[in-house]
């Protein structure tokens, strides 16, 4: 039986949301749901908090002998096979897709990033497009994935102290140890904006 700690490292009170995370299941696995409400630096930022809190989530997911640790964040709606799909890949870190969220990133790109050095923009990667995915469900190589839906192996979870809690920085240590980052572009999830307009990828 595999066991999988599903982490949520803020929560606003978005019933949709957390409905979709109770609902995961998957043939041969159970999941323990971890929702850490609370800041343990309040003198710092929200992003120092959640570096800290994702190290501390770290380290009790490695403690309890969890085989994955599935960090997801309280604006994001799951499907129903969210865990089923993940899991099926068996990978070291694999991600859904979902788009961002035009009041925080600027844009309503979608969240991963694949390579393309012969690309125009000045970067060897570039966002995903809708135009890149020619079968859903298929999964895709990237460059970097965020932490929105990410699915990460016990083996690999107990190298990533020091880069939890920042997606960028957690995916390019992934480069040294050539681990595939990967997308499965059948797992598409909601995102909830602070208006309540979810963001949804169309197909």
């Amino acid at each position: 039986m595999l066991r999988v700690l599903l982490y949520v490292p803020s929560h606003r009170e978005i019933p949709r949301a957390r409905e979709s995370w109770l609902r995961q299941r998957a043939y041969d696995a159970w999941v323990d749901v971890l929702i850490m409400r609370y800041d343990p630096c309040p003198d710092k930022g929200a992003y120092y908090n959640l570096v800290v809190k994702d190290e501390i989530a770290r380290k009790m997911c490695l403690a309890g002998t969890y085989d994955y640790f599935w960090h997801v964040e309280d604006d994001i709606i799951l499907p129903d096979r969210a865990l089923e799909l993940l899991l099926q890949e068996e990978a070291q870190l694999i991600s859904g897709l979902h788009r961002c969220r035009p009041e925080t990133g600027g844009t309503d790109r979608l969240s991963v990033s694949i390579a393309d050095p012969e690309g125009p923009q000045d970067s060897d990667d570039r966002p995903l497009t809708l135009d890149d995915i020619t079968h859903w469900g298929s999964i895709v190589k990237c460059t970097q994935v965020s932490n929105g839906c990410l699915l990460i192996h016990k083996d690999l979870l107990k190298d990533l102290e020091g880069v939890m809690g920042l997606d960028w920085k957690m995916c390019i240590s992934m480069y040294p140890k050539y681990i595939p980052i990967l997308c499965h572009t059948g797992v598409l999830c909601g995102h909830v904006g602070i208006d309540g307009t979810i963001w949804e990828v169309q197909q």
